[in-house]
């Protein structure tokens, strides 16, 4: 099992956040989050992203030590296990699941010959979480709250080519572990890890499944007025990934994020038409703790950013997307030289 999970037995229980007055933004929402971002970041290979652990990614040897854990819990019965179909399964259904069977030619002589083998799936075959969570706000800070109720690792399948080179295949979710109580004597797995999740086209495949898009929009509507109005400190996001986090005001962020045109009809009258963003995703930086008995997830949410799809003129077009501003609900840590480092959110002083 991975080093640094191993040496997180001795951290001290961490329980979960009050979350008096808070107000549901979605109950059943399901979403995926890359742990090793080899496809994101690194093209070399699977163990290879190790390198960049803190972006879109789970350290190497802590994500060997969490999945190997899972794994083995799950196939002691120690877990709540379910198909994809959310059909309970035994651990005999679970071997079948975790059983890959391929099919290769084997040169025997002069002649090739089928061969079918049989492999287990490894643990450094799972690059992904897919999450069912309860997620809920704070009016009051605006500070988002989840709820994990099931996680499914979610395997990516590789075989070399002809000159040794690595090629992947369709990711896929393999089974269900559903939590029915809150994690209790959690450990650290990781301070930081950045994910995104999208939630404002219900008809774009990458969507989140089950997400309560209208009072996601509702949500954000009012974060952004809180924003504009000086009410929260919201950050530059162009400082994000090198630790430079300058303050932005809310009177900035409302011309940079907001369209008004002014139109002339007929009778000479102007009509001055506003156009607000369109928020579609959103990106959180989370510190996550697990149960080693129940594998179960805790998640703090310590800062969100609202990030816009851009379309050319047509409307149509993808052209990208723009991360908005972040708003941090507590100090973050920062990468520096491979490891990382609590730094201290330092707000502007009045003039």
């Amino acid at each position: 099992m991975g080093t640094l999970l191993l040496a997180f037995a001795g951290c001290n229980p961490k329980g979960g956040e009050t979350k008096t007055n808070h107000q549901m933004l979605s109950k059943n929402i399901e979403y995926d989050v890359t742990v090793n971002n080899f496809k994101n970041i690194c093209k070399w290979g699977l163990t290879d992203a190790n390198d960049n652990w803190y972006r879109y990614n789970l350290e190497g040897s802590v994500r060997s030590g969490y999945v190997e854990l899972l794994f083995k819990n799950a196939f002691a019965g120690k877990l709540d296990l379910y198909d994809m179909n959310d059909k309970k399964i035994d651990t005999t259904e679970l071997k079948k699941i975790m059983t890959i069977t391929d099919s290769l030619k084997v040169e025997i002589g002069k002649k090739l010959v089928d061969t079918v083998i049989k492999k287990n799936i490894s643990p450094d075959e799972i690059t992904a979480l897919r999450f069912r969570e309860e997620w809920t706000y704070d009016p009051a800070t605006m500070a988002v709250g989840k709820k994990v109720l099931a996680i499914a690792p979610i395997r990516t399948p590789v075989i070399n080519d002809n000159e040794g080179k690595e090629i992947y295949g369709k990711d896929k979710a393999l089974f269900w572990v559903k939590f029915s109580n809150e994690p209790s004597n959690t450990n650290v797995l990781t301070k930081r890890i950045m994910s995104a999740t999208m939630y404002g086209n219900p008809k774009d495949p990458y969507n989140a499944k089950n997400a309560d898009t209208k009072e996601l929009i509702t949500y954000m509507d009012k974060f952004c007025n809180k924003i504009y109005k000086d009410s929260i400190d919201a950050y530059d996001p162009a400082g994000f990934m090198v630790n430079q986090q300058e303050q932005i005001s809310g009177k900035d962020l409302y011309r940079l994020l907001n369209r008004v045109d002014t139109i002339k009809s007929k009778n000479g009258k102007d009509t001055v038409i506003k156009a607000g963003p369109f928020i579609s995703d959103i990106r959180f930086l989370e510190e996550w703790n697990f149960d080693p008995a129940t594998m179960a997830i805790q998640k703090t949410v310590v800062g969100i950013c609202p990030v816009v799809a851009l379309y050319e003129q047509d409307g149509t077009t993808f052209k990208g997307y723009m991360p908005c501003f972040w708003v941090y609900f507590k100090d973050i840590w920062a990468p520096f030289d491979g490891k990382l480092e609590l730094k201290k959110l330092e707000k502007k002083k009045e003039k």
